[in-house]
């Protein structure tokens, strides 16, 4: 089985679009943990805040065949590049890890990013 560490953010509906992710993940990857969620300042400051967290699960999948699906999640949430044009991200779904192997690092260097990974994997468990 493969482990997946996945960043989870929206800054549009935030709450309702968490709630919604959370079922559809929990539907998809049955031993999911979720991190608590933090609001954090958009990046670029041009949007809204985002409300976000992370997620560990195990999976037989591939890193392509859970990226699809993550992106397939976005789109049920109602991400859409128009939307995305606006500064409204409803959904963002994005791969930390696959294994051992580091995704988005740009990501892991967000203090924000390393507080909530450290809340459901420790300084044991990081990849």
């Amino acid at each position: 089985m493969n482990k997946i560490l996945i960043a989870i953010g929206s800054n549009h509906d935030a709450e309702k679009h968490l709630d919604e992710v959370r079922v559809l993940l929990q539907d998809s990857f049955s031993d999911i943990v979720f991190s608590p969620s933090m609001q954090t300042k958009d990046i670029n400051m041009e949007g809204p805040d985002y409300l976000n967290m992370v997620a560990v699960f195990h999976t037989g999948l591939s890193y392509q065949q859970v990226n699809s699906l993550l992106k397939k999640l976005q789109s049920m949430c109602g991400n859409s590049e128009e939307a995305r044009s606006r500064h409204e991200v409803a959904m963002d779904l994005d791969i930390l890890a696959f294994n051992n192997r580091l995704y988005h690092l740009n990501d892991w260097q967000r203090p924000y990013i390393k507080e909530l990974v450290n809340t459901i994997l420790g300084d044991s468990d990081k990849p």
